[in-house]
């Protein structure tokens, strides 16, 4: 990394003033302004005690003297004023908002260059010197041997509060510029069936510097979510989620058989995760489906059940206030939720959280809930019951009608009429016409394990029907070779094992005797069945506190009194 120092002699323009001077000036009044407020406080300690003082505010002290740039001298006073009142860049959200444009608006213009390297790398020093002096301290008093505040003390965990803000700011600012282009060449690479999503363009110089970039975004992103303190950014959780997003996607394109990344980067995102959403550990978080899509990356599926974010609790709240989450990170929450069950073969499970996707509420169909569905069909071909239900009535008009027309669909409803039918001919076609569909959509693995499915949900159904049965002819009910028995031996064997089926395999007279099943041989039921009414109780609480604070609201109650007074006004009129 490149010491600030080093970056003086650059003479690259950025919006018409030297890149050197704005990077340099802005950071020189944060630091003028956390000294000023370090003045203020000690100022008023000195007044409290007694003694004399000379009624310098911070914005006073920052009028006089100092570095250049009007401008951001201006808003860093905005931000000095949020320091003062305890929040740090928190508060006033104007102020934070105000720079953030701005902040956007620069980063933009540095690297819509894509040939101008000084300019990235003063742009990428300026935040170094952030990210440097990150350390995770809060904005808190920290008191002395005689309980007094220790003003030093508390200055400095608000000065590491606005390197962390500006840090993060920035690189929000050069994730919401990358993120259309990747949003590009990833449907670009959907077009192309390409389903790994990288970018290309003629340029292999471009290509070069987009990647030297993006690594570094990358770098920077990471340090700060493992060192930022993020209490102080709750006033801005729109930048940390955007730039929680790209470093997720970017990590997923960048890392590739990097498992180390991979886990430093979840790790990070679950940090982060953990900050937002507080004690409130159902809520939702743009950090949920960003941690989740690193964790299927990075095939850490051990560290996603133990997580905390995945699993357990169930999510019943997404506060786009408080956290940043908004629709788009449900969809995809619940999307690579699903995916993660699948992959633990937790079929029932993926086929709840899909539909949870499938069926939330939308006047359009979205991309992610096109994909959930054929992951849903797949993932209920899968579970002991081998058929995929129809949506449910609560799901969406749009959402309904699209998947009755829509000719994408066709592959995977032709192996649920297979699955219906128990037609292993007709799967097989399916499979075999349908097969370039299946790749484009990243499903042919999936697809290829219906076979086996298939064959255990065949076997179920006999079970069901017969009592004894020879190995022979299970292998020929099962579409398995009839010379050689020993595959339908093992298959029949590993569905015992599981307890799938109920049954004995005679050795000697090659024979299979399926036995009844009963309620009570699942020892486990008892202990399930108390989880689902907890959980229908905690649900029913939550139903009954919602009805409250709907029935409480201001604008609620003043549509129903709007309601009934016209709905009297009628009725009078009708009389007379």
């Amino acid at each position: 990394m490149r010491a600030i120092s080093q970056v003086r002699g650059t003479s690259t323009s950025w919006l018409g003033v030297e890149t050197n001077d704005v990077i340099l000036s802005a950071m020189a009044d944060l630091d003028r302004a956390c000294a000023a407020w370090t003045a203020y406080v000690a100022q008023s300690d000195s007044r409290a005690r007694g003694g004399a003082s000379t009624g310098v505010s911070p914005r006073a002290s920052l009028d006089g003297g100092g570095g250049g740039g009007g401008g951001a001298a201006a808003r860093i006073q905005h931000h000095a004023g949020a320091v003062s009142d305890g929040l740090g860049f928190g508060a006033p959200r104007r102020a934070t908002h105000a720079v953030g444009r701005d902040v956007r608006a620069r980063t933009a213009k540095v690297f819509d260059d894509a040939r101008d390297h000084a300019a990235h790398d003063a742009w990428f020093a300026a935040v170094d010197r952030c990210v440097a002096k990150v350390d995770g301290g809060g904005l808190i008093s920290v008191t002395s041997g005689d309980g007094t505040a220790d003003a030093a003390s508390t200055m400095t965990a608000a000065a590491n509060h606005s390197r962390g803000y500006f840090a993060v700011v920035c690189l929000s600012a050069y994730a919401a510029w990358r993120a259309p282009q990747l949003a590009c060449a990833r449907v670009a690479a959907r077009a192309a069936a390409d389903v790994h999503m990288t970018e290309a363009s003629d340029d292999e110089d471009e290509d070069a510097r987009k990647r030297r970039n993006d690594d570094a975004f990358i770098e920077r992103a990471t340090c700060v979510c493992e060192r930022g303190d993020f209490g102080a950014l709750r006033g801005d959780v729109h930048a940390l989620a955007v730039m929680c997003r790209v470093l997720s996607e970017l990590s997923c394109r960048r890392s590739a058989g990097d498992w180390d990344a991979f886990e430093r980067v979840a790790e990070a995102l679950k940090r982060v995760a953990d900050a937002v959403r507080g004690d409130n550990i159902d809520a939702l978080t743009p950090q949920h489906a960003c941690y989740l899509r690193v964790c299927l990356k990075g095939k850490m599926y051990s560290e996603m059940m133990s997580s905390g974010l995945f699993d357990a609790p169930r999510v019943y709240e997404v506060n786009t206030s408080a956290s940043g989450a908004d629709a788009t990170d449900f969809l995809l929450y619940c999307y690579y939720a699903g995916r993660a069950y699948m992959s633990l073969r937790r079929y029932d499970d993926a086929v709840r959280v899909l539909l949870d996707a499938i069926c939330a509420p939308a006047m359009t169909v979205s991309a992610i809930v096109v994909a959930a569905y054929k992951k849903y069909v797949l993932a209920s071909l899968m579970t002991s019951k081998a058929r995929a239900a129809p949506l449910p009535k609560y799901a969406s008009s749009p959402v309904k009608r699209y998947v009755a027309v829509a000719k994408e669909f066709d592959g995977y409803t032709e192996l649920a009429s297979a699955f219906d039918k128990c037609d292993a001919v007709a799967l097989e076609r399916a499979i075999e016409n349908h097969a370039e569909a299946y790749a484009k959509d990243g499903n042919s693995a999936l697809v290829a394990s219906l076979r086996h499915a298939w064959r255990r949900a065949k076997v179920r159904r006999l079970a069901r029907t017969y009592v004894t049965l020879s190995l022979r002819d299970i292998a020929e009910y099962v579409a398995l070779p009839t010379e050689n028995i020993n595959d339908a031996e093992a298959l029949v064997f590993r569905m015992i094992k599981s307890g799938d089926v109920s049954a004995s395999i005679d050795g000697v007279d090659r024979m299979v005797r399926f036995h009844e099943t009963t309620a009570s041989r699942d020892d486990g039921v008892a202990a399930k069945l108390h989880e689902r009414l907890i959980v229908a109780a905690e649900l029913d609480a939550r139903v009954r506190k919602e009805n409250e604070m709907i029935a409480k609201d201001a604008q609620y109650v003043e549509a129903v009194v709007r309601a009934e007074h016209q709905k009297h006004k009628a009725v009078s009129m009708d009389t007379t």
